[in-house]
């Protein structure tokens, strides 16, 4: 049975410190853009590994990874588990990277111990999750899931004027192949994730697990402003239209709208800022911002949109500028399944683990797969809350903590038949 089961933390540690070398800068960051040479070494290291395990292992139409061992029931929907291996740049050696070893030690272990499972299991390994290089997140889970058009994902362009298309073609990928990574109905029955908080929240209150019940999707703006490049010493201040302090303007309202008090916290964020020409002795004639929006409240998160395009707009005509405004994305907040959600709570309990219910702040594969399966997520603590940071870090036996719930609740679902259904949020 799950408790007699028990992953090999030594082989995880070594697993999971091989996926970090890839990629790796002598301050101890990580640089793996998805579909970047590091990015598809850290994809054929896991194919590796799961080769050498015995694990049968494919590339989707996009280039998600899957491994898969059969169950033993014919037509069972699976039972997978993943995450993703791109990074930010100069990011941590444990979001994503994580999830996905453990992930694959649980499949091992399993495999290993002979357990008998009614479903099979898939380890997923999903591309290009982190939006850095394209100004999309989990674009890979998105193809699987169905919930994005293969032809808006096709024209994705990265800031170096790459588009995905062109990239996808290297590898010998069509737009076919794309809608063909699409999942059918009652293929994948559970879907579970463990990943690091990226937060404070377990860390301050010395928990180990957190069981995630609702995810904040983003709603990410890129607004350009265009006003006139001038010679910054010879143009009176009453002639200018410079687009960066329309740009700044809107900088200090982005975190105003969301500092201001509301039935459900909205957090905002310019994470970007271009500034063009970029000289000392010129006033700027073009800024664009790209702006970040999160909540699990939709209609907050809305509202604070809406302020900030006015706000944009009122800028723009008070300088005599002009201003686009793009929605690069506008995904709902998810709620996950709450069947799931229960299981992956009991377990925490039956393992006497500090736990605790959260929602998650960020963005992930899982609430892509929450279109098309009973999705769950765990959170195990990152020290200072620190992520997306060479700094970022995990304790082992938090990891390990985590990887031992995914294991035994993987065997409560995939042990009796039948259990696929509707998903229940």
């Amino acid at each position: 049975m799950a408790a007699a089961l028990r992953i090999n933390p030594e082989r995880l540690t070594e697993d999971l410190a091989g996926l970090s070398r890839i990629g790796l800068h002598e301050d101890g960051s990580v640089t793996r853009l998805a579909f970047s040479p590091a990015e598809l070494r850290a994809r054929q290291y896991v194919m590796h590994l799961c080769q050498r395990a015995g694990i049968s292992v494919r590339l989707d139409g996009i280039g998600n990874l899957i491994a898969r061992v059969e169950g033993d029931v014919t037509g069972e929907a699976a039972v997978a588990m993943g995450s993703h291996v791109d990074s930010v740049p100069r990011g941590g050696r444990f979001d994503g990277a994580m999830g996905v070893i453990a992930a694959l030690e649980v499949v091992r272990t399993i495999k290993e111990a002979g357990t008998p499972l009614a479903h099979p299991l898939e380890v997923l390994v999903f591309v290009a999750e982190e939006s850095s290089r394209f100004g999309v997140s989990t674009i890979g889970s998105s193809a699987m899931a169905g919930t994005v058009e293969p032809d808006r994902l096709l024209g994705l362009t990265d800031r170096m004027g790459h588009r995905l298309s062109e990239i996808l073609a290297r590898s010998g990928l069509t737009g076919d192949d794309v809608a063909a990574a699409r999942r059918l109905p009652g293929e994948v029955g559970h879907y579970l994730e463990l990943h690091i908080e990226q937060g404070r929240v377990l860390k301050e209150a010395g928990e180990q697990v957190g069981v995630v019940r609702a995810i904040a999707a983003p709603c990410r703006l890129k607004i350009r402003y265009q006003g006139r490049a001038d010679h910054s010493g010879a143009t009176p201040m009453d002639l200018r239209k410079d687009a960066l302090v329309a740009a700044a303007n809107l900088v200090t309202y982005v975190e105003e709208v969301c500092r201001a008090p509301g039935p459900v916290p909205v957090v905002g964020t310019v994470g970007m800022l271009d500034v063009r020409p970029g000289a000392i002795n010129v006033i700027p004639g073009e800024a664009t911002l790209w702006i970040d929006l999160r909540s699990i409240g939709l209609e907050a998160r809305t509202a604070c949109r809406d302020a900030v395009v006015a706000r944009a707009r009122a800028l723009a005509a008070e300088r005599g500028l002009t201003c686009s405004i793009d929605t690069l994305m506008d995904d709902p907040p998810v709620v996950l399944d709450s069947g799931t959600t229960e299981v992956l709570a009991d377990v925490c309990a039956t393992q006497r683990l500090a736990w605790r219910l959260m929602d998650s702040g960020a963005g992930h594969d899982a609430m892509q797969m929450a279109a098309i399966t009973r999705a769950g997520m765990l959170f195990v603590p990152s020290d200072e809350g620190i992520s997306h940071n060479p700094r970022e870090w995990t304790s082992l036996p938090d990891i390990v903590a985590g990887a031992q719930v995914l294991l035994e609740a993987t065997v409560r679902l995939a042990t009796r038949a039948g259990r696929a259904g509707a998903v229940t949020r």
